[in-house]
């Protein structure tokens, strides 16, 4: 015997259909930087990125900024510096501490990232006219709000579930 049919039909379904919206989203941006040789090489570091993009810091207090572990960032960092995306430079303040930075690789991928997320964003906004792409920026900001989004995205907090 299955189990009873959802309440809410998927196609109705607000979380659902956020997700896949945002995983189209996700995907037709990393096609484009793939197209244009660019772009970090996980999600994960992406994350990081975001982290770093609101100033220099240690690894801990990123993986504060970011609510992972220590471990998790330490690994995530040590990939990007491999991969040319991280730098590290003695803390003035601490001289045991390392401050992480955004090497000029990095800070490209970024400026690639956001023109690739500009012709997605253009490309969903002319699908939908210009009332309704109104209407839906609006009704997401409302809902974001209600998450307690809005106050992530200005902060660089926001990540998707999951870990690093």
């Amino acid at each position: 015997m299955y189990p009873e049919q959802p309440l809410v039909p998927a196609h109705d379904d607000i979380g659902l259909l956020s997700l896949v919206v945002a995983n189209g989203f996700t995907a037709a941006v990393l096609d484009r930087l793939a197209a244009a040789g660019s772009g970090v090489a996980r999600l994960g570091h992406g994350l990081v990125v975001q982290g770093l993009l609101a100033g220099a810091s240690t690894v801990p207090q990123l993986a504060d900024r970011l609510a992972v572990s220590v471990q998790a960032v330490s690994k995530t960092v040590r990939e990007m510096e491999r991969l040319g995306y991280v730098e590290k430079a003695p803390d003035p303040a601490d001289g045991r501490a390392q401050l992480l930075r955004l090497s000029a690789r990095a800070l490209a991928s970024v400026a690639e990232s956001r023109r690739a997320r500009l012709a997605v964003q253009q490309q969903l906004l002319e699908a939908l006219g210009p009332g309704r792409a109104q209407h839906t920026l609006d009704a997401l900001r409302l809902l974001a709000g209600q998450f307690g989004g809005l106050e992530s995205l200005a902060n660089r907090r926001l990540r998707p579930s999951g870990s690093l």
